[in-house]
This record gives structure tokens, C-alpha cells and sequence, in this order.
């Protein structure tokens, strides 16, 4: 059994098309991609059309203080959140993964080095220093609203762990004082089938109590889901009876969560993409604000291109600013604004 992979879309004409449809309503979809690079700051430029009116060059609220991010070189650096410059570099190489985390205070930021089977989490300060080693295996890293616990995901990359390797996927939450942890296994109905799922995202809720846990395909582009969980009542980090996952309306049937994260509002911050199967086809993608009780989408952030993937989606303590990825430019939004490229040449980013 091979485990599952993450598959893009491919912009073919049909899909030209299609996509065109889908922006008629917003703004025409543009891209780019390269290596790590500054546009002009708040060019306007963007890689992926927005959902409401451009507010960018006018007055609004600051962007936040620390923004640190992946290159695809695997370097962790401090970027410039008004103009996207690399002004420090803390890891010279070695990070992966689409996922990074930066402590409340902004002193620390928490990343994936591909170390051994199952990677490990490290943090560093912003100011410098010598990484310290969080977890031995570990990816995924994410840190609660007050600095006090980081959770992680374990898993297997590019490894064979065993006939049935679901035993080694799990959601980890450790206190960073006391160092005590809690472990969070696959329920034993999925594990049962020898299928894992794969960790894609983390994200605390604004009051520290529940988890947002973006789940990757488990087989030929299958199983995605997105769901959330009490770390302090729930035994597993996910349900074998669909508990827990936010669910799709009835007009977005079809279509699946690729990635989700909270927003201080309680509301989710989602990537939606349609459609799947095998071979995957990617018809459209949409970043919007949704309520993880129904499913509901309450306002579109942009519409993603299908020639790309979109992740390490992120938002600001103060619930304005909002990052993601799509491919390797990073995008981000004020209150709503149109996105804007505002560098290229990354593979995690994070306020």
C-alpha cells in the first residue's frame, strides 16, 4: 500500500475556461511563481483574484510585527510585512513543510526540519541564537493563543513504517513549561483499514480549547476532511463516526476542505477546492471565511488558481491580516482586501 500524496490540479484550456467562469464575478485570475523574490511593495499585483474591493495603499490597520517564513531553499528567515524583504535569517537550511508557527510574543518561531521518518519540530528566537529541538519526530508545529502549548502532528514521510503504519499517526500537544504531553491516535475503526490520515494543518481556536485539523488524502486523492477537536475531552483526532468535521453545504457538495485555520472571530479560514477522485481534477478553488458549525460560507477572500496548491494559511491575532500561499508566492489580505503578491519563493509563511 503506498501512502497518499497531495495532487494539484493542471491548467489545461477546458480548465482556462472553467476558471474564467468562476472570476467572472471577481477579478480576472493572474499568476506567478519563482524563486525568492520582492515585488514592489503593495504593487496590487496579485496571483489569485480577491472577493472584495482593494483597500490596499490606503489608510487601515498596521500589518503585524513578525513574519517569518520557509524558503523553498529550506531557510527559516524574518521577513519585512510591509514590503516582503528578507531582513534575518534564522536556519540557514533544512526546514520543511508548509507549516510554521510564531509564538504570541513574536520571540519565537516554531518549524519542521526533515530529520529521520516522522521530521522533528525545532524552535528559534527571533533574535538570534542556537535552535533548540522540540519534539524528536514531529511536523505540523502550531502554538496556542498564549504561548503555553504547541501541538504537532507525528506521521511517516518517505519511509516504510510497517504493514499497518496508522499507529504512528497522531496529534501531539505538549506544555512548554512542564514539558507534559497528550496524544492523540487515529480512532480505531479508520486504523482498522490500514489507511492513515495525514496531518495537513493545525490550528488552535482563539480561546485555546479546540484544534482545527486539516486531514490530507488518505488514498488516490481520497479522505480529505477538515475537523475540529478537544484536546482536553476528546481521545483521538478524529471520529470514526464524522463527529467533529465541518461539514459542506448542500451547493458545495462534491467539493473538500484542502486546508483550515481559526480566525479570532471563531469563524474558520478555508481553502475549498473541487473536485477529487483519481486521477484528481482541480475545477476551482476558493479561500473563504466559513462557520465551522454549519459549513457556511460567510465572505470569499479570493479565488485560487487551479494550477496551484494553497497553503499555510494564517491570520493575525488582531483578525485583519490574513496569509496564504498559493504555489510558492505569498499572498495576503487586509480586512477583506484583495490579496497581494507579496513575495515569492516560499513554502511556509506565518504572522
Amino acid at each position: 500500500m503506498a501512502l497518499g500524496k497531495r495532487h494539484g490540479g493542471t491548467m489545461v484550456p477546458l480548465a482556462l475556461a472553467m476558471l474564467a467562469s468562476v472570476c467572472i464575478a471577481t477579478v480576472g485570475c493572474t499568476g506567478s511563481g519563482g524563486t525568492p523574490s520582492t515585488p514592489p511593495a503593495r504593487s496590487g499585483v496579485t496571483a489569485d483574484s480577491g472577493g472584495a474591493a482593494s483597500t490596499m495603499g490606503n489608510p487601515g490597520p498596521a500589518p503585524p510585527r513578525t513574519l517569518a517564513a520557509v524558503t523553498t531553499a529550506g531557510a527559516v528567515v524574518l521577513l519585512d510585512p510591509v514590503s516582503g524583504r528578507a531582513i534575518r535569517t534564522l536556519r540557514g537550511s533544512g526546514a520543511v513543510g508548509d507549516s510554521l508557527a510564531v509564538s504570541p510574543d513574536g520571540r519565537s518561531v516554531f518549524y519542521e526540519v526533515g530529520v529521520g521518518c516522522q521530521h522533528q519540530v525545532w524552535r528559534i528566537g527571533t533574535d538570534g541564537g542556537d535552535p533548540t529541538i522540540i519534539a524528536s519526530a514531529g511536523s505540523k508545529p502550531a502554538i496556542s493563543p498564549n504561548g503555553t502549548s504547541l501541538a504537532y502532528a507525528t506521521q511517516y514521510f518517505d519511509c516504510s513504517p510497517g504493514d499497518n503504519p496508522t499507529a504512528g499517526y497522531q496529534v501531539v500537544v505538549v506544555n512548554l513549561t512542564t514539558h507534559a504531553e497528550r496524544r492523540f491516535p487515529m480512532p480505531p475503526g479508520r486504523a482498522a483499514s490500514g489507511l492513515p490520515a495525514p496531518v495537513t494543518h493545525l490550528s488552535w481556536s482563539p480561546d485555546g480549547t479546540r484544534l482545527a485539523v486539516s486531514v490530507g488524502s488518505a488514498e488516490d486523492n481520497e479522505g480529505w476532511d477538515l475537523v475540529t477537536m478537544s484536546p482536553s475531552t476528546e481521545s483521538y483526532y478524529l471520529q470514526d463516526d464524522g463527529s467533529g468535521a465541518v461539514p459542506l453545504t448542500a451547493a458545495e457538495k462534491g467539493s473538500f476542505y484542502y486546508e483550515g485555520v481559526y480566525m479570532p472571530n471563531g469563524h474558520l479560514f478555508v481553502v475549498r477546492q473541487c473536485c477529487g477522485g483519481y486521477p484528481p481534477v482541480t475545477t476551482s478553488v476558493l479561500l473563504q471565511e466559513v462557520d465551522p458549525a454549519t459549513g457556511a460560507p460567510l465572505r470569499q477572500i479570493a479565488t485560487g488558481l487551479t494550477s496551484k496548491t494553497h497553503t499555510s494559511l494564517d491570520v493575525d491575532a488582531g483578525g485583519h491580516w490574513l496569509l496564504y500561499l498559493s504555489g510558492t508566492d505569498l499572498e495576503v489580505s487586509s480586512d477583506g482586501a484583495k490579496p497581494t503578491t507579496l513575495a515569492s519563493g516560499y513554502r511556509a509563511a506565518a504572522w
